[in-house]
């Protein structure tokens, strides 16, 4: 298979492509349907339950802070 090689930019554009269609897959679920995707045996938080309380929160918490522009902060 003769491929060309990938520069490191269009690589970093590829990756920033496919992390911004998951973060809008996931936004696009709801809490549980979320909470269930990101269940698995032994997670941190224990329980499916537990994983949707933990989205709800952060959910809640995102809508009610102020936007930011400066992600490096």
């Amino acid at each position: 298979m003769n491929r060309r090689p990938v520069t490191r930019e269009a690589a970093i554009s590829a990756a920033a492509r496919a992390l911004t269609a998951g973060v809008a897959k996931r936004a696009a679920m709801s809490p549980r349907e979320a909470a269930e995707a990101a269940y698995y045996p032994g997670h941190p938080l224990g329980s499916v339950d537990a994983i949707e309380t933990e989205i709800l929160r952060r959910r809640k918490a995102a809508a009610t802070s102020p936007a930011r522009t400066d992600r490096a902060a």
